[in-house]
């Protein structure tokens, strides 16, 4: 005998808990190894149902991360030396799960992460497909802890625009904000990120895996301007990546610092979501900047 086929309701009744229909699961990632952390993130993106709301190497990012967006759930591989941080985690964000990944399947290595407080342990060498089962099992069905010192909605909008170079005024009309009210939003994202300009800020927000390679910020609905604000110093670093230069001859041309050369050069990136200086240059050329 046919059945009729269920409808959309009742295929997500079926596939996963109703409450994932109303809302991502958030997730933050660790690895030590930056390029398997990255595809982790890439992968859960282009999932329906998963935010990823950054990616670390480093144990102190993490846990910075975990309190800036705070996850349902963490999914961390772990060098020896870092097995306190499930425990951490724990103390910081009641109820998050932890899920331990590993490239090897090995009995010591599971009693080890179980151990720490790691919930589930799965092993990703043969493929990605038992993160998502673990990752099924994990969701709790409830918003993820609030924390201390946590980005809001309209902060991460704000970070989205002033990383990718928006003045104050173009940053207050394009989100209808007066620019008192963009100031403070400025001073107190930049507290909570702990730095002191905006190269700094689209520095760490980088590192933290706030903001992907591409530009985009997971969970933020402001798209940036197809072609960015430049300013006099973007230009000036980029006239010198025309010449051929490196950054140490960059930074003797402009009269600063190495670092200042590195610091606004990253920024520059940013706004045109590239990753060298070649890249740079042909994409400022592409929009017509250079």
């Amino acid at each position: 005998m046919c059945r009729a086929a269920p409808s959309a309701a009742a295929r997500c009744e079926q596939e996963a808990p109703m409450p994932k229909c109303m809302r991502s699961t958030r997730i933050a990632v660790h690895c030590w190894d930056r390029l398997t952390g990255d595809a982790i993130a890439s992968w859960l993106d282009a999932l329906p149902g998963w935010l990823v709301v950054g990616t670390t190497v480093a144990v102190d990012d993490f846990v910075l991360l975990c309190r800036l967006r705070p996850p349902d759930v963490a999914v961390c591989q772990l060098e020896p030396v870092e097995l306190g941080l499930p425990r951490l985690l724990s103390r910081t964000l009641p109820g998050l799960h932890v899920i331990g990944i590993c490239p090897e399947f090995r009995d010591e290595d599971e009693m080890l992460l179980r151990a720490s407080g790691v919930h589930q342990v799965v092993c990703v060498r043969g493929g990605l497909a038992s993160l998502r089962a673990a990752l099924d099992r994990a969701w709790v069905g409830r918003a993820p802890a609030s924390a201390p010192g946590a980005l809001t909605d309209r902060e991460l909008e704000v970070l989205a625009l002033v990383c990718i170079g928006l003045t104050a005024a173009e940053l207050g009309d394009k989100l209808r904000l007066s620019p008192h009210t963009v100031v403070n939003h400025k001073r107190r994202i930049f507290g909570k990120l702990g730095v002191q300009s905006r190269a700094q800020a689209a520095a760490e927000a980088t590192r933290l895996g706030l903001i992907r390679p591409n530009g985009h910020v997971p969970g933020v609905r402001v798209r940036p301007e197809a072609a960015p604000a430049l300013t006099h110093r973007d230009h000036d670093i980029l006239a010198s990546i025309a010449r051929g230069e490196s950054v140490r001859q960059t930074a003797q041309a402009l009269g600063i610092a190495v670092k200042t050369v590195e610091a606004e050069q990253h920024q520059l990136f940013v706004k045109l979501r590239v990753h060298n200086r070649a890249q740079a240059l042909t994409e400022a050329q592409r929009l017509g900047l250079a």
